[in-house]
């Protein structure tokens, strides 16, 4: 009985650390999944202000026109 014993605790063993390895693993996508989404907020904040900046440099340039025109 104590060999069977030992396997049973050599078994438990392994599945612990097998279970402890998949736990980090998936912490470790958590991870790489949440630097993904923010690099993806980061890309979408930078394309709104530059779409910003665009709309501000037209508008700043249809008045000077304006200026230009009544002086």
């Amino acid at each position: 009985m104590p060999k069977r014993q030992d396997e049973d605790d050599e078994l438990a063993a392994f599945r612990s650390r097998d279970a402890r390895w998949l736990q980090l693993a998936d912490d470790a996508l958590s991870a790489s999944e949440k630097s993904s989404q923010a690099l993806e907020l980061a890309k979408e904040e930078q394309e709104r202000i530059r779409k910003q900046l665009k709309g501000n440099i037209e508008k700043y340039q249809r008045l000077e026109q304006r200026k230009n025109k009544k002086a």
